[in-house]
């Protein structure tokens, strides 16, 4: 089709308002090139080609006459360039070519488009509009054709596949934004993270726009055939980054915005939490059930009614007279401690706080230069309240005053600090209940408002938190959760979705949602298990529960006022079930810090859709009902109310029932039974699944025996980690890390485990071996025979309902075992 044809269609399908005031980039003269980089100029604005490796490509249109300084606070450093690339400038376009793509910038009127070096198109402007401009505004048009699906955006409502339903499309805003009670037609919400993926026929590569202003994504939305991203501010600045496969796509884009730190392995056990846990009494009460009843669990969370006068750095002192004694006694119990901390001091004349931040010049500001005030929540104290300062997190000083603060909290023995309201929400009348545009910030050196910071407040929070406690705890690994945050915050925080409903729809939505999260690099995701608004029915909270196992943060949370919603809430029949499902993550940590440990090196989500292990397989592609624990567990929720079945997919390939072991062939979906004891898990053909005994806290996995289950194929291998569960030793090399293999054949079967790489060894235990679908008659070990085992605690061998089980001393050197098996 011509371009006039084209644009007569868009035309007729596209209302003449939404182009009118709009100017798209025309003719640009051949560029100047400076090392990796082409740069065009004109008099509608300067634009830049630039290469970060063979699958990374930068491109950047400010509608000035040069660019200001190039800053990012998403993108860590410069990635090194491809020194193979060509550069071939002729009159009607240039091209540029690196081994893995082939970037077509057309000169008149200016277009690019994204090519693998066989020709196959990946990505193009849309030729009537490419890259428009009004105003302040920056926008870009790409062609969206009806095979691609569309991925990412992080905290986003709605389906997996953000083509939306028949291809209806979606239109997102970033600007986080205080959304009390959301549901699933909500935008925008807390978190702004404006990278996609693009997958078409299994071929996968992203795109992330580099803007904090407030953005827009059009996908679909305004035509079938479009997809749109601008900003209302700054820079057109986006990377192109290829695959081609979605795993690619994702840890290249790790890489340009770093990765998630290891956490402390406490983080990952049961969390509990309420607004609010008060008084004192009150948390013993919550403590001493958990350890009477037997329900495991490491954290027990304090909001704000611990404060006084719900100012930050502060203990009420009649609620909380002695913070340390009560945090040293919850430790004896193996109870972890996290408080929420606000980012609104009160404006309070005389208190430590308030007067080092205005000595230090660290408050927003106000046009005219003086300090900014408003109502949040020291303003709804019961004594004395008052309106609040906000620190400046875009000021390096301001944020290590801030950081400094904690002490505060770590002194008496405060273990993990969340961060709330960080949007940042403000008690005002206006729609928006943030700060005024107008606000000024530093910017790092370089003035601003608030139109360019606020989708950052959040992540510079965070920093600020984090890098306070790392220097405040040097030999303990931090935890900060927030609400607020940016692309690139995962590399100081973990994040949860905020003030969710009780109901079945807002359960549902987490799994799209939380897959997404996963593909836009933010892997350490959960949401308030029951929900936040209102309260669930028994089962839902079970059900939520039971599917919170495998969120990679694992909380229950509910306002201020609701019903009870510990996990014996509930009655005795679903204590039991609750019970049952907080073992299994126990038993599962094991794996689940194997997940983390493998995140944190290479940015692969723990939480995955489906499609990312299966690109190929286009019945994966909407499938935001069920989804991956790392590769090897697929997890299928009971996401709907008194059901007695629910259909899954299996991708093609042999499972097996995690339950019973039972074996599946993939390639088709199933009708599985369920109760309300049960929640559907496969194990992929092949896995090695790690895991131990029930414990009540991770402070008992010590000594505990590792057990690792090996699942059917005629050949697999899997990598296990471990090292302290905290501190960072494990970066000068004490850790473990062992590799496990299988081979089966006419002979039998033989499972061979390395010595370790690294330094670490953990407290004497027993490593067990269970075989699933094994009968064996002879077990030996590294050549010596294994006799029958009389029980389960002893070493040796059995088979107990169809699983072979091997128990032996773990000694950290290779291991070879033999199995021949009864035919």
């Amino acid at each position: 089709m011509s371009n006039l044809w084209r644009a007569a269609l868009l035309a007729i399908v596209l209302p003449q308002s939404a182009w009118a005031g709009w100017a798209s980039l025309g003719a640009m003269p051949q560029p100047q090139r400076d090392g990796q980089k082409l740069t065009w100029k004109s008099a509608q604005g300067v634009l830049s080609v630039s290469v970060l490796s063979p699958e990374i490509v930068r491109v950047r249109f400010l509608p000035k006459a040069d660019f200001g300084r190039d800053h990012s606070y998403a993108v860590v450093g410069q990635l090194p360039g491809d020194p193979k690339a060509t550069f071939d400038v002729q009159a009607a376009q240039s091209i540029i070519r690196t081994s893995a793509l082939e970037v077509i910038v057309k000169h008149d009127p200016l277009r690019i488009s994204f090519e693998t070096p066989g020709g196959e198109s990946l990505d193009a402007d849309d030729p009537s509009r490419g890259i428009g401009f009004v105003d302040e505004t920056v926008r870009v048009w790409k062609r969206l054709r009806d095979d691609e699906f569309v991925y990412g955006l992080g905290e986003k409502t709605g389906r997996l596949n953000k083509r939306g339903r028949n291809l209806g499309g979606y239109s997102y805003v970033n600007w986080n934004s205080d959304t009390y009670a959301y549901g699933d037609d909500t935008d925008p919400i807390y978190a702004t993270f404006p990278f996609y993926m693009v997958m078409r026929k299994g071929r996968a590569h992203g795109i992330f726009f580099d803007n904090t202003h407030r953005s827009l994504f059009e996908i679909g939305r305004e035509s079938q055939r479009l997809l749109s991203f601008g900003a209302e501010g700054g820079e057109l600045d986006y990377y192109f980054i290829d695959g081609p496969t979605p795993r690619q796509v994702v840890e290249r884009y790790a890489e340009l915005t770093g990765r998630m730190p290891l956490p402390p392995r406490w983080a990952l056990g049961y969390n509990q939490c309420r607004y609010s846990y008060y008084p004192e009494s009150k948390v013993r009460l919550i403590a001493n059930t958990f350890r009477e009843k037997r329900i495991p669990a490491d954290v027990i969370w304090l909001d704000i009614h611990y404060l006084e006068g719900f100012n930050p750095f502060t203990w009420d002192k009649q609620r909380f007279p002695d913070p340390a004694r009560l945090i040293g006694d919850l430790g004896q119990q193996g109870f972890k401690v996290v408080t929420i901390l606000d980012a609104h001091p009160k404006k309070q004349p005389g208190w430590d706080v308030y007067d080092s931040g205005l000595a230090g010049d660290h408050y927003v500001k106000n046009p005219d230069g003086s300090v900014y005030e408003a109502n949040v929540w020291p303003s709804q104290a019961e004594k004395d309240p008052g309106p609040s300062v906000f620190p400046d997190f875009s000021k390096p000083g301001a944020r290590d005053w801030w950081g400094g603060l904690y002490k505060k909290l770590t002194d008496v023995g405060v273990a993990g600090i969340w961060n709330d309201m960080n949007e940042p929400a403000v008690f005002t009348t206006t729609p928006d209940h943030t700060m005024p545009f107008d606000v000024r910030h530093h910017g790092e050196g370089v003035p601003t408002d608030h139109r360019e910071i606020h989708n950052v407040y959040g992540q510079l929070m965070t920093r600020s938190t984090y890098e306070g406690l790392r220097r405040l705890k040097p030999d303990h690994r931090p935890f900060v959760l927030t609400r607020a945050t940016y692309s690139g915050g995962q590399r100081w925080s973990a994040i949860w979705p905020g003030d969710n409903v009780s109901d079945w729809d807002d359960f549902r939505a987490t799994i799209p949602m939380f897959s997404n999260m996963g593909l836009t690099g933010f892997p350490f995701v959960g949401a308030d298990i029951g929900g936040f608004a209102e309260a669930p029915t028994p089962e839902l909270f079970t059900r939520w529960l039971q599917a919170g196992v495998f969120y990679p943060f694992m909380r229950t949370h509910t306002t201020f006022g609701t019903p009870d919603q510990e996990p014996w809430s509930y009655g005795t029949r679903l204590e039991d079930v609750n019970r049952r499902a907080i073992e299994l993550r126990y038993q599962l940590l094991p794996h689940l810090y194997n997940l983390f440990e493998e995140s944190s090196r290479t940015g692969s989500p723990i939480f995955r859709p489906l499609l990312y292990e299966y690109p190929d397989d286009p019945a994966t592609y909407e499938r935001d009902d069920q989804f991956l624990w790392g590769r090897d567990l697929l997890i299928a929720p009971v996401l709907r109310e008194g059901v007695a079945d629910r259909e899954v997919y299996l991708p093609k390939g042999d499972w097996y029932d995690f339950w019973t072991a039972a074996k599946l062939e993939g390639g088709r979906g199933f009708r599985m039974p369920v109760t309300i004891d049960t929640t559907p898990i496969f194990v992929r053909g092949g896995a090695f699944v790690f895991r131990q005994p029930v414990v009540q806290h991770t402070g008992e996995m010590p000594g505990q025996p590792l057990i690792v289950s090996v699942f059917p194929a005629d050949r697999s291998e899997a990598s296990f980690y471990e090292d302290a569960g905290d501190g960072y030793a494990y970066e000068k090399g004490v850790f473990a890390r062992r590799r496990f293999e299988q081979q089966r054949d006419a002979a039998g079967i033989t499972i061979r485990v390395s010595a370790p790489q690294g330094t670490y060894r953990p407290a004497t235990r027993d490593l067990i071996l269970q075989l699933p679908g094994t009968r064996a008659k002879s077990v030996t070990v590294n050549g010596a025979l294994q006799l029958m085992a009389q029980d389960e605690k002893a070493a040796g061998w059995r088979t107990v309902d169809g699983t072979l089980h091997l128990r032996l001393r773990d000694t950290f050197e290779a291991l070879e075992v033999r199995v021949a098996e009864e035919f």
